[in-house]
């Protein structure tokens, strides 16, 4: 347990069944090569992580717009286009940025406030009213020492030796109840959990656990409020992991993508070997093909100029070109 004012928590049973439900679905995604979005996917998973996201702002804008919107942003658009738009940058920027750092903590926010707030990417520096939809605010938040507290924040998260789905839990509640920011402290707490788990398992760069917070919105709200008053996470914690096991569980139940030899080398080479590997190796990562279709799979991707091959036969190595 840690014992500061916003990361404490009480561990109960019912983490630790979640935790070990979500452990198992991982197991699977990576078994099942779902650590990338299939092919013609990325783009519906964009738009329901961004468009999910800004509701929880109370942004009303509809799936289509915002797929419009990620597709072809617009210079000069009104605020809530500006947000859509702020996101979808924000979301794509997320791989590069060390999620233990805080200038790269800043630099998101710049990005997902620009134009939306004249301090974007800098700590405030006054104090600010706590709300949870209640109109009376629950407390006041200072600006004292933000910038040592979000870095002690961060150094927790990369060095505590809690399972990081729970602590990416407790940076979640952390942020939102600090506030570091003029605004966007919430859509910023959930991009920087992601950012988090992304560290650890690549499926969470497109995941959209903000859809399934969506679905149950009031009870977010409330768990945060419950968590700030009680000076203790753990229940805000319970409530996260429930609602990523429900969108890992929900990508599993989809048809496995991997069906026809384009879709197997595309997501074969989203993580390569990283040397010459053999058909043996392709195999290993699609035991369910025989030998004649990895073959073809490996002769198709060498043609189309995606492989490099070097001998012929059983005795073939390749390389992913370029």
């Amino acid at each position: 347990m840690i014992s500061s004012a916003y990361t404490f928590y009480t561990f109960h049973s019912r983490m630790l069944n979640l935790l070990t439900t979500i452990h198992h679905r991982l197991g699977e995604v990576q078994a099942r090569h779902l650590q990338a979005p299939a092919p013609g996917l990325s783009k519906a998973y964009r738009v329901s992580v961004v468009q999910a996201m800004l509701a929880l702002e109370g942004s009303v804008l509809d799936p289509l717009p915002v797929a419009e919107l990620v597709s072809r942003p617009l210079a000069g658009s009104d605020q809530a286009a500006l947000e859509v738009v702020n996101t979808h940058r924000a979301l794509e920027l997320l791989p590069v940025l060390d999620p233990h750092a805080v200038d790269d903590l800043r630099r998101v926010h710049g990005v997902l406030m620009h134009g939306l707030a004249l301090d974007a990417g800098q700590f405030r520096t006054g104090p600010m009213d706590v709300l949870y939809g209640d109109p009376a605010p629950l407390r006041q938040a200072p600006a004292d020492d933000l910038p040592v507290q979000v870095a002690e924040l961060l150094h927790i998260v990369e060095n505590d030796d809690t399972p990081p789905m729970i602590v990416s839990c407790m940076l979640h509640f952390a942020l939102v109840y600090l506030r570091p920011f003029s605004a966007g402290n919430g859509r910023l707490a959930r991009l920087w959990q992601r950012r988090v788990l992304m560290h650890h398992w690549p499926v969470f760069a497109y995941l959209p656990v903000e859809a399934f917070i969506r679905r149950t919105q009031p009870a977010y709200h409330a768990a945060l409020e419950y968590a700030d008053r009680q000076g203790d996470c753990g229940g805000f914690i319970t409530y996260m992991l429930e609602r990523i096991d429900e969108a890992l569980a929900e990508l599993l139940s989809m048809p496995d993508p991997a069906r026809r030899g384009a879709d197997r080398m595309t997501a074969f080479l989203q993580q390569p070997p990283g040397r010459w590997f053999r058909r043996k190796d392709y195999r290993a990562r699609f035991p369910g093909i025989g030998t004649a279709t990895a073959s073809r799979d490996l002769c198709e991707a060498v043609a189309q100029g995606r492989l490099l091959r070097e001998g012929t036969g059983r005795n073939a190595r390749y390389m992913p070109a370029g």
